[in-house]
């Protein structure tokens, strides 16, 4: 494995461990869901053209699931650097996005190994910048229409990402990439402490479960991946610095946590102090502190 250019402080905003790694960045380049999507999938679904085989390219920015900026804006607008975005909304860790069922068909076959796909094709032959952070998070929408009291499905849901991830970041880095991150899913409004949906009593809390079963997984493969490769794998636990806001909110400048439909952000006008957008996702607050803890983790500055 490389490692990222000079040491690293602890991280401020959130107790995480600190990677191993700091570094200067030319660009953001990600990969992934809904957590770095900033347009695409809106663009196509509320651009009135929804099966004209023409899809948005990367990084169109046309509204996101939060109620404002998210993290990869956040990461652009405090390192001075570019992104380029492939990320969309309802990708999987493969090939589909789970868009597509809901009356989107040119959204189906735009899972994160999709988006991979499109990368090479940019490339063009050409190696990959090896100054820029690659970002990758996926795997929540491949649980997402899965029966969170089926723990036999949960299980093989949790193989199969991880198997779609190690081939992401190894092609990746066969690709030319150094600076490659993986980021855990992201809690859901209900919250468990247990690892695995069998294990967890209240079925409202199972999502989360399943979740925190995939993280444990992706945190083993990115241990794995960084001793394989030669790239410098890191990990971003956004499950662990969102789950700590959570469990600390009023500390954080947010509302005493809600986990009811009716703290979501998008049932109330107003979202000051609020973490949750809805089900899924964080509001754009949660979003800026990812980028802060992010930031702090990797110790980024912008390259000359």
């Amino acid at each position: 494995m490389r490692v990222f250019k000079g040491l690293v402080s602890a991280a401020a905003l959130i107790c995480l461990p600190v990677s191993a790694h700091a570094g200067e960045v030319t660009q953001l380049i990600f990969f992934g869901d809904s957590n770095l999507d900033v347009g695409r999938v809106n663009s196509e679904a509320t651009g009135g053209a929804g099966g004209d085989g023409i899809r948005p390219p990367p990084s169109t920015i046309a509204g996101r699931s939060s109620n404002g900026a998210i993290l990869p804006e956040f990461l652009v607008r405090e390192l001075g650097v570019s992104q380029l975005n492939f990320s969309w909304g309802g990708a999987t860790s493969g090939a589909l996005n789970i868009v597509g069922y809901r009356g989107l068909p040119d959204v189906m076959e735009t899972g994160t190994l999709a988006q991979l796909a499109e990368f090479e094709a940019f490339l063009g032959g050409y190696p990959a910048d090896p100054v820029a952070l690659y970002t990758v998070i996926a795997g929540s929408n491949d649980i997402a229409l899965i029966d969170k009291n089926d723990q036999a499905a949960i299980d093989e849901a949790v193989d199969g990402v991880v198997q779609n991830l190690r081939y992401v970041v190894t092609q990746l880095d066969a690709l030319g990439a150094e600076q490659i991150v993986v980021g855990t899913r992201t809690p859901r409004p209900v919250l468990s402490d247990h690892n695995r949906p069998e294990e967890e009593p209240d079925e409202a809390a199972r999502n989360d479960a399943a979740g925190r079963q995939m993280n444990i997984a992706i945190r083993a493969l990115v241990s794995e991946l960084d001793e394989a490769l030669e790239a410098d794998i890191e990990l971003f636990d956004t499950y662990a610095v969102i789950r700590e806001i959570a469990d600390n909110a009023e500390a954080h400048g947010f509302a005493a946590y809600d986990d009811s439909e009716a703290g979501y952000c998008v049932s109330n006008e107003d979202c000051t102090g609020l973490i949750n957008h809805d089900g899924a996702h964080k509001t754009s607050a949660v979003h800026e502190l990812l980028a802060e803890a992010f930031i702090d983790q990797f110790e980024l500055d912008a390259a000359d």
